[in-house]
């Protein structure tokens, strides 16, 4: 018993010193900051308040008129035209129920040839194909922009909204083109009744959540055709359509969950993911998150698009790190970045397979044969090759 209370004694001496005391206090605040982390998110961060929509009906349903319902893309540039004929390509191959239209420029000519073989111009040539081979609805318009825009990226953006004039049709599915479709989308034509329907999408920091225009679900309506109308007259020199739709319907825009109908390439380069998923405790598997997304959106900045080849100090920069292995042993998980390089090398190859002459990758800086060494891309000059 006496050797029980000298022991006490020692043990009450050790802990008042002051070098006992702040470790003490220091594990107490890291055990505290841990639980904040864990537990004490701010859940409008982690997961959007608003109920997503889901279909009122299944696609089998015989009674639903499939005729009244059109994925529609938009194209301004010739670029534009190869994206948007991958996609068409990508929903042959997966199917679909519902028609396709392509909004495209009226005073592109679809008879075109080049005067020196008389072959189709490759204008003409997408656009033939997007007709003939991809059961597409060619439907010229005047395009949409504003000249003072700062943004050439964005300059010719309005022309989707077009798509509010469809009056023909009972809801028309809108697609940005640098994008790519994985999976059948028929069921978002069969969500609840709204004027629009949108991705809410984790932007990160400051934007933080936010309605996205690159899926849009429309109902057509003259009345919402002038509102639009009139709401691109008036816009500042940097709104363009997300700003637009996400001003005039805000408190009516029926919620399209983001997982998995709006994956982010950038997602790949995040660190954590615990919005996409929706859970702070859910496990991030690049390769599951990938097979199961039904759209994916390249949106990588300062990476540019995937048809302009990047140079590679950027690449080198800003593609996805490896992380630590849960195999443990100084193990790296990489899989991040290979499907990263992935999505832009397969987007490169379907690009020429599509498209082909006249849409060739359009920058020169870092070469077809380059060569992926020790994580990074190299110039085949620069390793002797």
């Amino acid at each position: 018993m006496a050797g029980v209370r000298s022991y006490s004694r020692r043990i009450r001496r050790a802990l008042s010193t002051p070098a006992a005391q702040l470790t003490i206090v220091l594990l107490f605040i890291l055990l505290g900051i841990r639980i904040v982390l864990r537990n004490n998110w701010d859940a409008e961060e982690i997961a959007p308040p608003i109920a997503a929509a889901r279909p009122t009906k299944k696609v089998e349903d015989p009674n639903i008129d499939w005729s009244r319902f059109k994925y529609v893309q938009y194209v301004t540039t010739p670029e534009y035209l190869c994206n948007a004929v991958m996609i068409w390509s990508q929903i042959e191959e997966i199917g679909s129920r519902a028609n396709r239209i392509m909004m495209y420029p009226s005073n592109w000519n679809q008879d075109a040839v080049n005067p020196v073989d008389l072959q189709p111009t490759p204008i003409a040539r997408m656009l033939e194909e997007a007709a003939s081979k991809y059961f597409v609805q060619l439907y010229p318009v005047e395009v949409l922009n504003r000249s003072q825009s700062s943004e050439a990226t964005w300059a010719d953006s309005y022309t989707k909204l077009l798509a509010f004039n469809l009056t023909e049709f009972d809801r028309v599915l809108t697609l940005d083109s640098d994008s790519v479709v994985r999976g059948n989308l028929d069921e978002l034509f069969l969500l609840p009744p709204a004027p629009i329907a949108m991705p809410y999408v984790w932007w990160g920091q400051p934007a933080g959540w936010r309605y996205s225009s690159q899926l849009m679900l429309i109902t057509p309506s003259a009345v919402e055709f002038a509102r639009i109308e009139s709401a691109i007259t008036s816009a500042k020199d940097d709104e363009y359509d997300m700003d637009i739709v996400n001003k005039l319907y805000k408190d009516q825009i029926l919620h399209i969950p983001q997982n998995p109908y709006d994956l982010l390439s950038g997602e790949f380069r995040r660190a954590t993911h615990a919005q996409y998923l929706g859970s702070t405790s859910a496990a991030w598997d690049p390769e599951k998150a990938l097979s199961e997304a039904k759209f994916l959106h390249f949106s990588d900045w300062p990476v540019p698009k995937p048809w302009i080849r990047a140079p590679q100090d950027l690449l080198n920069k800003y593609m996805p790190r490896c992380r630590k292995s849960m195999a443990g042993f100084g193990a790296s998980d990489c899989r991040d970045r290979e499907i990263w390089l992935r999505l832009y090398l397969d987007f490169a190859l379907k690009r020429k397979e599509v498209c082909g002459k006249g849409f060739e990758l359009q920058s020169k800086e870092l070469p077809p044969n380059s060569i992926m060494a020790d994580g990074k891309w190299f110039h085949p000059d620069q390793i002797g090759t």
